[in-house]
């Protein structure tokens, strides 16, 4: 069972709801009871479990042609994903992609932490949020940000990027946000992506060749998804291991 009173409900107080051309953001209330996917940032694992409690949200919510896009909450999961970016974070801060503004606003009073510059593409998001949650130790940066990590000359002593609105982020699209803000370090910088401890498990399982996977069986729950029925891909299902752009890796057996 997930116990709620370990997270933070400050989104909930900071912001209010309202939109800004397609972003929305709206408040909700997780009933206690449900079941939800959680993240466990020691195994680098996902997992379903139920809440202990009603649990206040705030999301953001892009409207599309074809419906409405999540991308971003401060439910638990979320805040499991970006907690391990709190102790690292230090001196002069990049933090690329504003979503709710949960980590600038869970760091803005480390003593350690100088300043921090946002990264956002969406003038929208710019406005529904940042104008919220600013503080004199914020600036906010209206830019692509794998434009702004390839040509920045600015340094950081940490860097965090969140940039992907599914959990099943190509992997190789983390590689090269890692190559990237690599070059925005100052001596000693720390990078770290979303769900990095996932990302460097699935990377640590990967074969170096193409190679079979193993026919259908009961497996350990997939790495993304939970599935146990399911061929093997590196200890991911096979929905999950095309979503993660892996396939190529592995040669389906013939049924």
């Amino acid at each position: 069972m997930i116990d709620v009173s370990r997270y933070t409900t400050i989104m909930s107080k900071i912001l209010r709801e309202g939109q800004v051309g397609n972003f929305i953001l709206e408040k909700k209330v997780m009933p206690k009871g449900m079941e939800v996917q959680m993240y466990d940032s020691k195994e680098g694992r996902i997992y379903w479990d139920v809440l202990s409690e009603d649990f206040p949200v705030v999301v953001l919510i892009e409207k599309t042609e074809d419906g409405k896009t999540v991308w971003m909450s401060d439910a638990p999961l979320e805040q499991e994903s970006i907690l391990p970016a709190v102790p690292l974070a230090r001196g002069d801060v990049l933090i690329c992609g504003l979503g709710i503004g949960l980590l600038p606003t869970l760091i803005k009073n480390k003593k350690s932490v100088k300043h921090i510059d946002i990264v956002e593409i969406n003038k929208e998001v710019i406005e529904l949020v940042f104008e919220q949650i600013k503080t004199p130790k914020m600036s906010v940066i209206h830019a692509d940000a794998w434009k702004y990590l390839a040509e920045t000359e600015n340094k950081y002593d940490f860097v965090h990027v969140d940039i992907w609105g599914s959990i099943t982020a190509p992997i190789k699209e983390i590689a090269r946000a890692i190559e990237l803000a690599s070059r925005c370090l100052k001596p000693n910088g720390k990078i770290r992506c979303w769900m990095q401890e996932l990302y460097d498990r699935i990377k640590d399982n990967l074969p170096k060749k193409p190679v079979h996977s193993s026919g259908v069986g009961v497996y350990p729950p997939c790495l993304i998804c939970g599935k146990i029925i399911r061929n093997d891909y590196a200890g991911l299902c096979m929905d999950c291991a095309d979503a993660l752009g892996l396939s190529e890796l592995f040669i389906k057996e013939v049924e």
